[in-house]
Order: structure tokens, then C-alpha cells, then sequence
């Protein structure tokens, strides 16, 4: 896949030069700690992201396990939260990539990205709902692929990234479970995006290195603003802080996790790490984490200082995190690069945040 698909990117230049900076940037004397300190289990091939549904204490890990062209169906893998063992699987017809839970209503909304579609799969029996199409699937080349997914419970709407040169998001009615709006003018790869239910407003960055700023109430962009115009960015990943008012954005190709303005725009600091990709705030525990997948790390950081408090190195590629309902436990799911794949499996990593 390339990289646009952003499940994958090309690795930069600078990853020698920022783990060394990365390491100094931690407490004088830290060393990441070691993968064997914590919880690991092999779940199987292609496993992206996961969602943690505490009504029924499992983890789910949504799954492509082949991009052979005669092979595409899925598979959510359930997992038990304090073992990590199976606790069964379910298929899906389309490839698993992003979740979102609507934990009330019991439903696991799926990312079928090559597809540019949605899953809605019911959690309680694990049988598929219906798919909500959302790109055009007459021209296999010109299909607008899903990225990431957002839910707001508030107005009943799921958000979904198109990722294309002339991005767009979909909308979709959580109630009525279908495609009610297209937002266009999204920018170039539309990626990331996050959502405050309390103020009504969506949140989108893209491959222009833009924070886009929509209202929930109508899908108009009240503001857009490129968030360092002197530097070349291709935004990946956001997250919101505790009071709404500061997102967290990762940059692949580039040093720093950036702490960004919600009102302006403007850069409020840099969380001094290596090349990133996924990024989750935890206000129980004022906390930051972020993946970084080629330096095989992932990042503990303080939200009020955004100095590297600890970290972990893992054996493979950390990619996607979830948190416990109680924000006490961090899973991530570890691919394994491209000389392992279907050599080795994918695996799911479980961090017990009080004991670091």
C-alpha cells in the first residue's frame, strides 16, 4: 500500500538523528524499557486499530490479514482486557482497518479502507449490521479510500476521512445508519481528526500540514490554517487535550509532536520525540502516548511539561493505542515490518500505566 493509504509511509531520513535527540530529550540516565517487562500476545496477520468496550470487558483488534485480490475479508479479533487471550474471532466480508465504539448502542463501526466503505458490526452477537458505501466503486482506480473515523454521540453523526488529492469527509447518521453528507474542500489527504461534542466542532488535519475546523451543527468550515507554513507537513494523527482548547499532532516524516492552538492555530509547544504516528491524551492521568514506528518505541509523555516521562521499545512496529475504561491500561497493536510479514504475527502490547 502506499502511502497516502497511511497505514504505511516511507521512512525518513532523520530517524537515526531524532532517536539520538529522542534520548536525550528523557530523564537523564532513562533507557526505554524493555518489550519482556510487559504483557504480549500474538494476535494474527494485518491488525491495525483497536477499541475497548468495557460493557463487555473485551478488546476488539480489527484486522486485514491479506491484500491478496481473492482474499478480502476481515477479521475483529476479541481479546480478554487483562490476559489478552482469545476469546474468539469474528470475519467480516470487507478488510478491518480503522474502529470506533458506540459503546451504548453496542456497535463497532469498521473502516473497510480499499473498499471506501463502513462496517457496522453489533458487538453483542458479532453479526455485521449492514456496509455503508460511501465511495464510488465503478472505477476501481479512482475509489476514495477511508481513513480515520470519528463519532459524535451529541448530533448522532460518524465523521469519516476520504483520503484523496481533493480530500473530502463523509457523514454518516448514526441513527438512521447512512451517508447523509459529503464535506468537500478538505485539502490535500485529509487524515486525522478528533471532535469536542460540547462545543460542536470537528476537527480535521491533512497532507498541506492544514487544522481544519468544522461545525457539527451544519458541516461548514468555520476556519482553516496551515499550522507551519514554513515547513513541508503531512499531519497524520490528532488528539484533543483535557480542556478542548490545544490538539496534539503527529508529523510521520518529521521530529516533535506538535501542540497546537485550537482557537488559532498557532504552535504552543513541541513534545520533543522522534518521527511519530499515532498520538492519545489520558486526562485521568494527565498523559500523552504516542507511537513511533520506525524507531520501535512508544512514548509516555507529561501533558503539562510534554517531557518524555518514559518509554517503551518494542520488537516490532507499534502502531495503533486504546485505553482502558478506567485510563489505568495502554494497548497498542506491533506489526511487524515488511521482511515479517506472514513470517510472524502481528502482536498486541498491554502497558499497566501505574506500574511505570
Amino acid at each position: 500500500m502506499n502511502r497516502h493509504t497511511l497505514y504505511g509511509y516511507q521512512k525518513s531520513g532523520f530517524i537515526a538523528l531524532t532517536v539520538a535527540l529522542f534520548m536525550s530529550s528523557m530523564n537523564a540516565g532513562a533507557k526505554p524499557l524493555p518489550e519482556k517487562e510487559f504483557l504480549t500476545v500474538r494476535a494474527g496477520n494485518g491488525v491495525y486499530e483497536l477499541a475497548f468496550d468495557a460493557s463487555q470487558n473485551v478488546l476488539f483488534a480489527a484486522s486485514a490479514p491479506s491484500f491478496d485480490k481473492d482474499k478480502t475479508h476481515g477479521l475483529v479479533y476479541k481479546l480478554n482486557p487483562e490476559t489478552l487471550a482469545s476469546t474468539g474471532s469474528i470475519t467480516t466480508d470487507r478488510r478491518a482497518f480503522a474502529t470506533v465504539l458506540d459503546e451504548t448502542n453496542h456497535i463497532l463501526y469498521i473502516g473497510n479502507t480499499l473498499e471506501g466503505s463502513v462496517t457496522l458490526m453489533d458487538t453483542r452477537s458479532g453479526k455485521e449490521i449492514k456496509t455503508v458505501q460511501l465511495s464510488d466503486l465503478s472505477n476501481p482506480k479512482e475509489i476514495i479510500h477511508t481513513r480515520e473515523m470519528v463519532l459524535d454521540k451529541k448530533h448522532q453523526r460518524l465523521y469519516v476521512s476520504g483520503v484523496a488529492q481533493k480530500g473530502i469527509i463523509w457523514v454518516i447518521d448514526t441513527q438512521k445508519q447512512e451517508h447523509v453528507a459529503t464535506i468537500e474542500n478538505m485539502g490535500e489527504y485529509p487524515t486525522g481528526l478528533a471532535i469536542d461534542e460540547e462545543k460542536g466542532r470537528v476537527y480535521s488535519i491533512n497532507g498541506s500540514g492544514e487544522l481544519i475546523t468544522l461545525d457539527a451543527s451544519d458541516n461548514k468550515i468555520l476556519s482553516r490554517v496551515k499550522v507551519e507554513p514554513q515547513k513541508k507537513h503531512f499531519f497524520l494523527n490528532i488528539a484533543l487535550g483535557n480542556n478542548k482548547d490545544r490538539a496534539f499532532i503527529t508529523d510521520p516524516d518529521l521530529p516533535d509532536v506538535l501542540v497546537v492552538s485550537l482557537k488559532d492555530g498557532k504552535i504552543i509547544d513541541r513534545i520533543k520525540v522522534t518521527n511519530s504516528l499515532a498520538v492519545m491524551y489520558n486526562e485521568p492521568r494527565n498523559e500523552i502516548y504516542i507511537t513511533h514506528r520506525n524507531a520501535q518505541l512508544i512514548s509516555i509523555v507529561d501533558s503539562k511539561t510534554y517531557q518524555v516521562k518514559a518509554s517503551i521499545s518494542t520488537t516490532a512496529l507499534p502502531n495503533s493505542l486504546a485505553l482502558s475504561a478506567d485510563g489505568r491500561t495502554l494497548y497498542a497493536s506491533v506489526k511487524q515490518g515488511e521482511k515479517e510479514i506472514g513470517k510472524k504475527p502481528d502482536y498486541i502490547i498491554k502497558v499497566d500505566l501505574d506500574k511505570i
